[in-house]
């Protein structure tokens, strides 16, 4: 390797002073290859580009070095709550294509007979095979259809994270394979080049998948909004900013009956479906769960990049969607449906949105009278006998042609706010039912 780095510097230093530079072995060129393509990826993984133009970049240089590839995969687990793992394939037809997978478990088919499963529970680190002649693709669907659309030369390898080796359920390393149609297969100059770009190829997915990771954990947990911000460096106690936005509150109705007349399994599947009809909805119309404290909802609709306008618009909405979404599911006859009412309460104001907390524990959310105001709004959907209410403030700057049914419900007190309120009902047909039971 030290004559290969004072062949490639030599020629440099000749480069330099005009003069030709002394002619390359086959070994040389492929450290020279390989070295610029370390130098693609090691400049791509600087940036804060999407994964998959990596992976772009990898393999147009590839095959612009003549490696004759027309397929590969890289796959990984990741932590999010919807899926187990994540795979990037490229193929010369269709360039990159990300794909999402759930239950990469011992119960799947699917998976336990990949390649990849079998080299990690094996313990194989590398695998090399002639798609178009060995016995050995037989063991695998995914390589008898590579055989099928005229695939020759398969290599695959096996990266772990850390000291151990690579365990199944784990997020401690990926799979790479490349696949190509040369009836030649892979020659040796082609393996040695994606052995040598392996070790940068593989440092700038690791530091993409744990970003991704972060990612894909905090917005799970405290909304995109709010991840974005811990990401860039919001996290002080005191970090925030004043924000104009619409709020949306909702409660379910007789939680206390329903958690003890369920088992535990029943209660959170239940709060599961709530869940889907009620944050669903806000995140349909592009609106930021901020918290869950117990079965009530916070979320918000910003309006320093929409206006204000969109943002009432999108939140009342949101709430109809909401309604929406539970009499569809019990239209579906689900069985936790049938339990299920709650009330939305919807508001307009300015609340601080950052940091607030001990030194030790922080937590990211909105705080101010608003939020206050948002809540008793929505306790009066229970005592007014109406599914959603909202107030003046979010009503007046709606949509005038959004097509929203008020009906004026007059002056309110609100508990514990000064002045009273004028609440509007929001209504979309009559199969939506009052929100007072309980």
């Amino acid at each position: 390797m030290r004559d290969k780095v004072r062949v490639m510097t030599d020629t440099l230093i000749h480069h330099l002073k005009d003069a030709p530079p002394p002619p390359l072995g086959p070994s040389d060129t492929e450290a020279c290859v390989s070295g610029q393509i370390a130098d693609a990826i090691i400049a791509s993984g600087l940036t804060d580009r999407p994964i998959g133009d990596l992976i772009q970049t990898v393999m147009d240089r590839l095959t612009q070095a003549g490696v004759p590839l027309a397929r590969m995969m890289v796959g990984f687990r990741i932590l999010h709550p919807l899926f187990d793992g994540m795979t990037i394939a490229w193929t010369a037809e269709n360039g990159v294509e990300v794909e999402y997978y759930q239950a990469l478990t011992e119960d799947n088919p699917d998976f336990t007979l990949s390649p990849f499963y079998w080299m990690i529970k094996g313990q194989v680190p590398e695998l090399q095979l002639r798609i178009d002649r060995d016995a050995m693709v037989d063991k695998f669907p995914l390589l008898q259809r590579l055989r099928e659309q005229g695939f020759t030369g398969y290599y695959a390898r096996v990266v772990t994270f850390g000291e151990g080796p690579m365990q199944v359920g784990t997020t401690d390393g990926l799979a790479l394979s490349w696949s190509t149609k040369s009836p030649a297969g892979f020659s040796e100059r082609d393996i040695c080049i994606m052995q040598q770009i392996l070790a940068p190829l593989s440092l700038a997915l690791r530091v993409m998948i744990k970003d991704q990771i972060a990612r894909n954990t905090l917005n799970a947990f405290h909304g995109p909004l709010v991840g974005e911000r811990i990401l860039s460096g919001t996290v002080k106690r005191g970090d925030g900013e004043r924000l104009a936005a619409a709020l949306w509150y909702s409660d379910l109705r007789n939680s206390t009956g329903l958690a003890d007349q369920l088992s535990v399994e029943g209660f959170l599947e239940l709060l599961n479906v709530y869940f889907d009809c009620a944050a669903g909805a806000v995140i349909e119309e592009g609106g930021q769960v901020l918290d869950i404290v117990g079965d009530a909802i916070l979320a918000f609709f910003p309006a320093d990049a929409a206006g204000e306008e969109a943002a009432a618009t999108s939140a009342l909405r949101a709430a109809l969607k909401a309604q929406e979404r539970l009499v569809e599911a019990k239209a579906r006859e689900c069985k936790c449906a049938v339990e299920i009412n709650f009330g939305v309460g919807v508001h307009f104001g300015d609340v601080v949105f950052g940091n607030a907390g001990t030194r030790e524990r922080l937590k990211f959310g909105v705080i101010g009278r608003a939020v206050n105001e948002v809540a008793r709004t929505q306790d009066m959907s229970k005592l007014l006998g109406q599914p959603i209410v909202a107030t003046d403030q979010v009503v007046s700057r709606a949509r005038p042609d959004a097509g929203l049914r008020l009906n004026d419900m007059g002056l309110h007190d609100l508990r514990g706010i000064p002045a009273a309120k004028r609440l509007w009902a929001l209504r979309h047909n009559a199969d939506i039912a009052p929100a007072n039971a309980g």
